[in-house]
Order: structure tokens, then sequence, then C-alpha cells
């Protein structure tokens, strides 16, 4: 049997099934289910939850979901059970079953089913699709009645029902609430039972009430059942209860404590998770007190286990920003666990404490309070994490996650201590860099990467060697060929604003010819993202001898264009031998032939949209530049004409007087501003890119901002112009750039230099009227100072840390591709807009997730009539809404009212808003083609119904914004 359609292009899920429309999947698995063989039967019912998230639409999911329900009704209970399965994978799309009341009414009637089995099968299926049916009274009493039922599995399946209901509906919660009392104090309840169902009541926190009462019952509950399950099982339920109603934590919190002081461990162990489920949810209503209860137990506490737990959740609460319940002083009990925990013979322990130091010194920084009273920690710490270090890092055995943990400390307190900290840190993790080997190599080099990333200056005193472990590493094991990509990050952060020595290129080249083709490659990328093209180019260039694929042959090809580009901009060498005008026109002409590579590299699974406008931006920036060079030169080969003063006399535009030059000026300036909004454009699309990558947009369209402001105060408006300074004319720079990554910060610094050039020119002269050459002499500095500043490529052209994507359909759907919607003048078009939007992302990322999507549907006419006064007929159409997605789906409806006859294009656009509500131009378009009738004089008299006879059909088509 041919299954639902998955693609088998590159980078996608599964082999061997061919892409298939919704329609023709839906028919290929409605045969399975109608097959007389239990196997096939069942083979088609599994495949359904792959057909929900390929085609997750209403009325698709509507027909299908219906058709399992049949199945379920009438089949055995094998197919229930996968129709049961195939339910609770796919809830978030159960909402958009439009029959309801039929899909229940299948499911259902296998509640009266003599088969306890079947019911049960019944009860987990309704139990799954409580989201839409929670208040269902029918379905609460079958869950009620069930709960007395002597069958062992039918009584389990009514209490996840329960469970599920309980989650959904207030009206069940209150009204279970004493039946499920009744069960749990009851002498005929087996144990097992007790303890399923007092979870249920976690979930009765629908008002303030029912909250009460479950707290009083699991309150009296705990001394009646002193067993460890019991008291840990309501202990949890009681902590889950509090978390969501939050006004119950502080006496919750108290409730924990009291309990910490349990014997058993196991209790111990239960409640100390119960407290970091507490310090996450509500660190704001932790006390001193408190704390001090918490690490009372820790001091005493002699399982090391317990003892690693109660720090963790130390940790957590320090990590929290409303989190107010340390006192720094002193003599505070805090000080007690770093002399008693911070050198404890077991590591996690040790971890965890050098963990909590950190932090603890980071709360104090934030703080900014280093008196007598509260002691500066910061040299404590760096103490800790040393000794620590030194252990982990010198012992038989690797202890991974303990080293990442203070590895993670190590890096957070290089940033927010001192420069002398700083140095100690990166003094320490360098001799152990070179006594080290395998996964501790490959964990030592990422955390001196993380802060050279910041502070490479910090780096520099380990350069020497840095470059001799780089020369020792071969490439025997995959633990050493990890660690030489980012020995030359190393290497690239601390050479990003100095010359490369001799013996530094020499180690570097050596290192990149041990290495396999994807390591160079990583190392290349490395390059281009600190700015360090000619590396670059050779790797890629060396690349391109050994591709198999097309595909990645143009792709290595057009960024080897890219690289030997930016070289010829910034290189020293170029930079000595080569004019500015000569090397802006080689760039911008291999920047062009790297485009046209690009071009040749994209595939329908890789679109390479934001590469190949990041590559035709800076042709057309380097195009503004050379425009401003040749303008600048003008002053020179064309100077004014004798009509010069006439001419200005006649426009009252004194810069007249200057000739040609300013008519260039004025045409470069235009230039650069458009760049800079296209680079805006840019930016406002890419709602997947890393926050540095977006920085690196703005700074670059800051760059073209300075260069067209530099060219308007000092020639074109210099008798109107005021005082420039950095903060006027770098709006868009966000103050943290000077303490963020070194990639963004040496453009930054840049962009600040030449604005601090122009402010002095201004300054030293300030009665400059009209353009000469000391006005054309500080455009070219600046000019000079920003083309040859390395661009660093940003991390988005190479990788995403997610991928967000809207599927969008729009209906009436066309009966005949290529025809268009006909109507009369007198009717009204309902246009339904529907989409999902999809999102994929790394485990370890926190992107930006989407709140709303914001719908846009304007109509145009092809042929716009003309009035009786000659002008244009206005009858253009705009209207947008703006909807949140439920479960990734959204719907908007729109009715389009068509003043004129004739030819119609109906334009759908979608942006996307992010929890800030910043707007994302990230969203796909849809075009319909609409033919409007004027009314005849028969069809007037009829009713509406003559519009809606009208055949009708739709030509769509959806394209990426």
């Amino acid at each position: 049997m041919v299954s639902v359609g998955l693609r088998t292009a590159f980078n996608e899920h599964l082999f061997g099934e061919p892409e298939q429309d919704a329609n023709t999947a839906l028919t290929e698995l409605d045969k399975g289910l109608r097959s007389v063989k239990i196997g096939e039967q069942c083979e088609a019912i599994v495949r359904f939850p792959r057909l929900f998230e390929k085609y997750p639409f209403p009325i698709l999911i509507n027909s299908a979901l219906l058709k399992l329900a049949e199945v379920f009704r009438t089949g055995t209970n094998f197919p229930r059970l996968c129709v049961l399965r195939v339910c609770q994978q796919s809830e978030k799309h159960l909402d958009k079953i439009l029959n309801v009341d039929e899909f229940v009414k299948r499911i259902f009637t296998v509640i009266h089913s003599n088969d306890p089995i079947a019911r049960s099968l019944a009860l987990r299926t309704l139990g799954s699709m409580a989201i839409i049916i929670s208040d269902r009274k029918s379905v609460h009493h079958s869950i009620r009645d069930s709960l007395d039922s002597h069958d062992a599995v039918e009584l389990e399946a009514a209490i996840y029902a329960a469970s599920k209901f309980a989650a959904q509906s207030r009206t069940f919660s209150v009204n279970m609430c004493s039946k499920i009392a009744e069960m749990i104090q009851g002498m005929a309840t087996p144990v097992n039972i007790k303890l399923k169902l007092i979870p249920i009541l976690q979930y009765m926190h629908h008002d303030a009430h029912t909250a009460a009462m479950v707290r009083r019952l699991c309150a009296q509950l705990l001394p009646s059942y002193p067993a460890q399950n019991f008291v840990c099982v309501t202990l949890h339920t009681l902590t889950l209860l509090a978390s969501e109603t939050l006004v119950e934590i502080p006496q919750q919190l108290l409730l924990l404590l009291e309990y910490l002081c349990d014997s058993r461990r196991g209790v111990q162990a239960q409640v100390l998770s119960d407290l970091k489920i507490l310090a996450v949810k509500g660190a704001h209503l932790w006390t001193t007190s408190n704390v001090d209860g918490l690490i009372d137990l820790l001091l005493d506490q002699p399982h090391l286990e317990l003892q690693r737990r109660a720090l963790d959740v130390l940790v957590t609460l320090a990590m929290a920003e409303a989190a107010n319940c340390f006192t720094l002083k002193a003599d505070t009990k805090l000080h007690l666990i770093w002399n008693q925990c911070c050198y404890s013979c077991d590591r996690s322990v040790a971890a965890k404490a050098v963990q909590l130091l950190v932090q603890l010194v980071i709360i104090s920084s934030k703080q900014g309070v280093s008196t007598s009273s509260v002691p500066d920690l910061s040299q404590d710490a760096a103490l800790s994490v040393e000794s620590l270090m030194l252990g982990l890092c010198l012992a038989e055995k690797t202890e991974e996650r303990e080293l990442k943990i203070v590895l993670a400390s190590a890096v957070q307190l290089s940033r927010v201590a001192g420069a002398e900290v700083s140095a100690a840190m990166v003094d320490c993790l360098t001799r152990l860099l070179l006594l080290s080997s395998g996964p501790t190599l490959v964990l030592l080099c990422q955390a001196l990467a993380a802060i050279g990333d910041t502070q490479p200056s910090a780096i520099i005193p380990a350069l020497v060697d840095i470059m001799s472990m780089l020369k020792k590493l071969t490439v025997q094991s995959n633990q050493e060929v990890l660690a030489i990509p980012l020995l030359c990050v190393l290497m690239f952060q601390t050479h990003a604003s100095h010359c490369w020595s001799q013996q530094a290129n020499e180690v570097v080249n050596e290192a990149i010819f041990r290495v396999d083709l994807w390591v160079a490659f990583r190392i290349a990328r490395s390059a281009t993202r600190y700015g360090h093209h000619a590396i670059a180019y050779k790797i890629f260039d060396r690349l391109l001898g050994h591709i198999s694929t097309e595909h990645l042959y143009f792709w290595i090809q057009g960024l080897r264009d890219f690289t030997l580009a930016e070289s010829h901009l910034s290189g020293p060498d170029a930079r000595s031998t080569v004019s500015l005008m000569e090397r802006l026109v080689l760039a911008a002409k291999l920047y062009l032939q790297g485009l046209s590579s690009l071009k040749a590299a994209t595939s329908p699974t890789r679109v390479l949209q934001f590469q190949a406008e990041f590559g035709r931006l800076r042709v057309e920036f380097l195009s503004a530049c050379s425009q401003l060079v040749q303008a600048c030169r003008t002053l020179q080969t064309a100077p004014p004409p004798a009509i010069a003063h006439a001419v200005a006399a006649a426009t009252r535009d004194e810069l007249q007087r200057c000739g040609r030059i300013t008519h260039q000026l004025r045409k470069s300036v235009v230039a650069l501003r458009q760049v800079a909004e296209a680079l805006s454009k840019l930016g406002q699309s890419a709602f997947d890119a890393d926050p540095e990558s977006l920085t690196n947009l703005q700074l670059q369209k800051q760059m073209a901002l300075i260069l067209a402001q530099t060219v308007e105060s000092t020639c074109l408006r210099a008798s109107q112009q005021g005082v420039m300074t950095a903060e006027d004319d770098l709006p868009m720079i966000n103050k943290t750039v000077q303490t963020e990554h070194i990639a963004v910060r040496s453009m930054a610094l840049k962009c600040v230099e030449s604005v601090d050039l122009v402010r002095r020119f201004r300054d030293g002269n300030p009665d400059l009227k009209l353009i000469n050459h000391l006005n054309v002499g500080c455009i070219m500095d600046c000019l000079k100072l920003l083309v040859e500043t390395p661009l660093c490529f940003p991390r988005f052209m190479f990788q995403t840390l997610q991928t967000t994507s809207i599927k969008l359909a729009v209906s009436p759907q066309p009966r005949v591709a290529g025809e268009a919607i006909t109507t009369t003048m007198g009717s009204q078009l309902a246009v339904k807009v529907e989409g999902i939007v999809q999102v994929t992302s790394s485990q370890r990322s926190s992107g930006r997730r989407v709140r709303a999507v914001q719908v846009t549907i304007q109509s145009n006419p092809t042929n716009p009539a003309v009035g009786p006064d000659g002008k244009p007929v206005e009858s253009s159409v705009s209207m947008n809404k703006t909807v949140e997605p439920h479960n990734d789906y959204f719907s908007a409806q729109f009715l389009l009212t068509f003043a004129a006859a004739g030819l119609h294009q109906v334009f759908v656009e979608t942006a996307l808003l992010d929890t800030f509500d910043a707007l994302w131009n990230a969203g796909p378009k849809a075009q319909l083609s609409v033919k409007i009738f004027e009314e005849s004089g028969s069809s007037r008299t009829t009713s509406s119904s003559s519009s809606a006879a009208a055949r009708v059909s739709v030509s769509a088509t959806s394209s990426r914004s």
C-alpha cells in the first residue's frame, strides 16, 4: 500500500515514500481502513499522525478522525488501541474537528459494551479528547460509574480519564473532588489504587475553594498514611497544586522544610525535588528563613547525594532573576557552605557548591555592593574553581558532567570579575590544556573560546601555548580532530584586531592541511565569522577540488568568491599596493560572481535566500562607495563651470556653485540610504536569525547611514548641520555591543571611530560653507575606515538555531488551475486564510517564538477605471487582522467588496509578531485572481442565490517572502 506522502529529498525524514497531495494520501489510507485484513487496517491507522503533521488543516483532520471513530465503533480491540494511540499523539489537532458531536457519539457507543477491555479503551480515548469535550456531562457520568468498577483495567482507565478531565474542566473537578476523597479514605480501596488517585488532586486548582479543600484533604492524609510512598505522592501532589495557585507556595515551603527533617532518605529526596519545582515556579516567594532552613539541613546532611540535591535547589534560586532571599554578609550561613562543600571529596557536590558561589558573585556584581559587611567573593570563587578544575582534569577518570559545570562557572566568573581574576582563569585553563587529552581537551578549548569571544585580550598571554598545542595535535583520535577547530578559533579571536605574525600564520596553515574536509570547512566558517577572509579563501579554494555534488560545489565556490572579495578590501597586502577604487571595483565583481554561484547552489530543500540577499546588498554597498569615491574625484576632474553662480542664484541653492560634485554627492547619499533601508528589511525578514547576526546587519546598516550622514553634514548641509554626537548617529547600536562578541564589537568600534573622526573635523572647521578639498578629504578618510574594516559574516549565513515556516491555505480552492473567481459587483467575496506555524529548533535553542500572525489582504484592479474627470477611480481595498495561533493553527476571514468591474488581483501577505510584539516580514504570500461582472437587469430582480450559483474557481500561488 502506498503510504502518506513523505518527501524523499535531501534532509527530509523518511525514505521510499512518494510525495502526495492531501486527498490522494487520505484516499490511500481509507483503502487500508476498509481492508478485511486487520494488519493492513492497523498499518493504515498508525500512519494518520504523520498525515496530520503534513496536512494539519481542519477539513482533512475532521474527515480522517471521523473515519477513525467509525473504525473504533465497529472494529475489534486492537484497532481500537491503535486509534487510541493516534488520538494521544494528535492531541493538538483535536480542536480542529468540526463535527465533534458525531465524533464523540461514535466513540461513546463503545462505553456500553459488555467487554471491559473495550470500555477501558473507550474511556482512555475519551480522556485523550478531554481538551474538546471537557464539559460533556454524559462522559463525566460514565467516568464516575467506571470508578466503581471491579475490573482493574477499567478502573485504571477511569482514573486516567479522570485526571485528563480534571485538568480541563472546573465542573468535573468540583463534582469529583468528594468522590475521589471518599475513595482515597475508604477502606475498600486498594493501596495501589489510592496511590493512583491522589495525583488527580493536583489538577483541582480551577478555583480557590476547591484548591483549599484539596489541600485540607491532603494535609489529613499525611499523618493518616505515614508510609513513604504515600508521603512522597501526597507531598508531590501538594507541590504541583501550590505551583499552580502560587498563593499556597509559602505554606507549602514550610511543610516541605518540616518533612525535610524526616529520617527516611526517599522522603528527603522527594522533598528536595519538590523544593526545586517551587524554586523554578516561585523564586520571588522564598524568604531568607526558608533558605536558612535548607542550609541547616545541608550542613548536617551526611549523605552526599542529598547534599548535591540541596545545593541544586540553592543554585536554581540564585539563578532566578526575581529571587531576593540571599544575604551576602560575612557572618551568614552561606559562607559555611563553600568552606564545607566547595572542597568536598565528592566532585558532584563540589561542582554544585562552586556553581552556587559563582552565582552569588554574579548577584553581588549586579547589586554593586562591596563593603566590609558584604565582602568580595570573586577571589574565593576563583580559588574554588581552580582547585576543582585541577582535580577534575588530572583525575584518572573523566567526570564530564562535573567538568562542564565548573568550566561554565569559570567562564561566567571571568566575565563578571575583574581583569586579574580573568587572567588567573585563562592561565589555569591554559596550563591544564597542555596536560590534557581526549574529551577533557575539547571541553577546555570550548571554555577558552567562550572567554575569548567576549574577552580576547585575556587570551593573548596564552597565545604561545595555544600555538604549541596546535602544532602538537595530530588527527589520530576523534577528540583531537574536534580540538583543532577550537584552537583555530582561539587564534582568530586573538588576532581579531591585530596583524598576523608569520609564525601564527604558518601554524594555522599547517593545521588546516592536517584535518579532513569537514573540519577544514568548520575552520573556514569560523574564520569568516571573525573577519579572517584570506585564511577562509585558502580553505574554500582547497575544498573545491574535493566536492562531488553540484549544489555543494557552487555553494563553496560562492563562499570562496565572497571571501576573496573581502580579503581584497581589508587585507594588509592589498591595502598597501592597490588603490581604494580598484579594490572596490574588484570586490564588487567577485561578489557578483559569488552571487551567480549561490543561485546555482539553490535547491528545493536548501533555499539560500538570506545568503543571496546578503551578497546582493554587499554589492550595492560597494557600488555606492565606489560612486562616492568617483564623486569626490569630481572636485579635481570637473571644476565648477562659469555659469555656476548664475545657476545657484536661479535655483536658490548655494551648493550649485561647486558644480557637478554637488549632484554626484547627492546621488551617492540616495544610494547609501537605499542600501541601509534594504539591510533593515533583510533584518526584518530574518525571523530565525540569532541576535548576533541581527546586530551584524544593524552595524552594516549603520555604516551606510554614517557615510550618508558624513556627506550631508560635511558638504551638503554644512551651514545648517549642528554638532554630531555618537549617540545621535548610532541609534541602532545597542549599548551592550561594547561588551558582547568580538566579531560585532570590532565593527561597532569602527563605526564609533568614524563618527568621532567626522565630529573632530566639524569642530575644527566650523566655518566651512562650500565643498572643498577639506570636506572631500574627511569623507574619504571616513569611507576608507569603514570599507577597510573586516566584514564578519553573520552566523545565520551558515547555521540556523531554529527554522520557522508557515503553511498557508487560501479558500475557496481552484477547480481548474489558471482560472479566476467570477462574481458580480453587488456581492461580497468571502476569503478565508488558514495557516500552520511550524517550528523546528535544537534542544539548546531559545529562539524567538511566534505570538501572533498579522494577515493582510489587498485587492487592486488590473486596469483601474477612469472617472468623468479623467482620473483613475480609487477601487483598491486593504484590510488586515492579527490572529494568535492555537496549537500552531490560525485562521482569518475577510469579506471583500469590489467597486468596479473587471479583473482584480487579491494579494494575501502574512507577517509574524514575536513575544515582544516586534513585526517580522517573514511570512509567505498568496495571490488570487477575481473577475467582476456588472450586474445585469435580470439578475438585479433575483435574490443573492443567483450570485451563489455562479461558478467559482481560484487561481492561487504561494511564494516565500
